[in-house]
């Protein structure tokens, strides 16, 4: 309870001043504080490029405030509800789970940075193990394998693929089958060949992996599907043949991306009847 009640004072002395925008670096030490209020048993520091580093039982990890802090600077006053979302993530990092629940592997649209990004972190002596299970979906997208947990998604890592005894496409099924049978409200907003899909606000890019779901009957468009997904809770259609709303696309898909807490691509992409290629 002191802990809790610390914590929240320092988040209300942080909304105090609502015209006063944190740097970078004032927010990474805001997110630091926030992180040991709420684990306090766990040992972090800030590095120099604002990562935060931890050790906990014998373990590192590492968890890094640029999301949050893309987010916080889109709503400056959110400060609070920012910090609390991105940092009860760390409290399923620490968990150790003796058996893999196979019913909550789910599919993430990447890109190859995320891979390099990951490699960097992990270094060469531990990238085998550590590197997420990972697949081409085209020239610029990577479907990368994750666990969702209650607060957070936990990429399923090359460890844990050796110790389940599967290939990867029986991975590829099996996640699959766990994102059609958890997305149970997805819906369409948009008319006239423009539209958005909302499914919960985690999987709406991984939608363009449900090949059943791109049909003209679902999306009356002129031409082929064209899809845009510059976060992964932004999922745009429109069609090859709409100039209009193509140019519409490409300026909310790009601003989309630009100001994203998870960003993916601002580029378009154009269902060929199998998947989605790059579109230009």
């Amino acid at each position: 309870m002191k802990h809790l009640i610390l914590f929240a004072a320092l988040l209300l002395t942080a909304c105090s001043n609502k015209k006063e925008v944190l740097s970078e670096t004032e927010f990474a030490n805001k997110y630091l504080l926030a992180l040991k209020l709420n684990n306090p048993t766990v040992g972090y520091s800030l590095a120099p490029d604002l990562s935060v580093n931890a050790k906990y039982q014998g373990g590192d990890y590492s968890h890094f405030p640029d999301n949050a802090y893309r987010e916080y600077l889109m709503e400056p006053d959110s400060i609070k509800q920012v910090l609390i979302k991105f940092t009860r993530t760390a409290n399923d990092l620490y968990k150790e789970s003796k058996d893999i629940n196979t019913r909550i592997i789910i599919p993430v649209i990447k890109t190859p940075d995320f891979i390099d990004e990951v490699k960097k972190l992990v270094g060469v002596k531990d990238s085998t193990k550590s590197l997420p299970i990972f697949e081409k979906y085209n020239n610029e997208l990577l479907v990368v394998y994750a666990e969702d947990n209650e607060n957070s998604l936990n990429y399923f890592t090359q460890d844990k693929f050796s110790k389940l005894h599967l290939s990867q496409d029986s991975i590829s099924v099996l996640a699959l089958d766990n994102l059609d049978r958890i997305l149970t409200k997805v819906e369409r907003t948009g008319d006239k060949g423009r539209y958005m899909i909302t499914a919960g606000g985690t999987y709406e890019s991984s939608l363009l992996l449900l090949n059943s779901f791109w049909s003209s009957k679902n999306f009356p468009v002129k031409g082929d599907i064209v899809i845009a997904i510059p976060d992964r809770d932004v999922l745009l259609i429109t069609g090859s043949k709409d100039k209009e709303n193509l140019e519409w696309m490409r300026t909310r898909a790009q601003e989309s991306y630009d100001s994203g807490s998870y960003q993916v691509s601002p580029s378009l992409f154009r269902w060929n009847g199998k998947k989605f290629l790059s579109f230009k």
